[in-house]
């Protein structure tokens, strides 16, 4: 099996993995009222999560082979792949926080005493106001590296053009729409951006697996 190939597998497997973790993610947190939610929603959390950080670690394995598909004179595939890493960083601190650390607090706040109750929303609105922050990063981060792979590849080949011109419309449109607020990465704007990439990275993984090794212009 090909490097291109190994790639293509974890592109497509990664984006699985996050389809699937946006699927099962929790909704409703702060509506919980007993010890047995607070369990549950810490469950299906942590799974949740994990299933995501994997993912996102399978979503860097293939970017790398990406990176390698489209290596050029000008590095702009090498930036791309830098900005990504970037990116990672930050979705993993976002994974992290809402996979583990809310799930902690909520557990802490059904057992408390109901005057309490305030104070704990107050300490997990502002817990989400921070997740939401390196959710920013990871979505106009991992844009601006789509970005940057598909100029590579309208410059220089390696991936099909029309894949490359979706990436350089879908990846704008995700900044533009996270930058006026039209997005509001909570679990129904993350899935819009989720989909958004994900659709690319399938699309991208399916090429290196169909066509491994070589350059291509179509």
């Amino acid at each position: 099996m090909t490097d291109d190939c190994k790639a293509g597998i974890a592109l497509i497997v990664g984006s699985l993995g996050g389809i699937l973790t946006m699927a099962i993610h929790p909704k409703g947190a702060l509506s919980l009222t007993t010890a047995e939610q607070g369990a549950h929603m810490s469950l299906v959390s942590g799974v949740a999560h994990t299933l995501a950080l994997l993912s996102v670690l399978l979503l860097f394995l293939g970017a790398c082979g990406i990176t390698q598909r489209l290596r050029a004179a000008d590095r702009i595939s090498f930036a791309a792949i830098v900005v990504y890493g970037f990116a990672c960083v930050a979705v993993m601190i976002a994974g992290a926080v809402s996979g583990f650390i809310v799930p902690g607090i909520m557990r802490h706040m059904v057992r408390d005493v109901p005057a309490a109750r305030h104070d704990w929303q107050v300490v997990i609105v502002g817990i989400f106001q921070i997740n939401q922050a390196f959710s920013k990063i990871f979505s106009v981060g991992t844009s601006i590296a789509i970005i940057l792979w598909c100029v590579s590849a309208l410059r220089g080949g390696g991936i099909v053009r029309g894949v490359a011109i979706y990436g350089c419309v879908v990846a704008p449109l995700i900044i533009l729409g996270i930058g006026i607020g039209h997005l509001r990465l909570d679990v129904h704007g993350m899935t819009v951006v989720m989909l958004g990439h994900v659709l690319w990275y399938i699309l991208v993984g399916c090429q290196l697996c169909l066509r491994p090794q070589g350059r291509c212009e179509a």
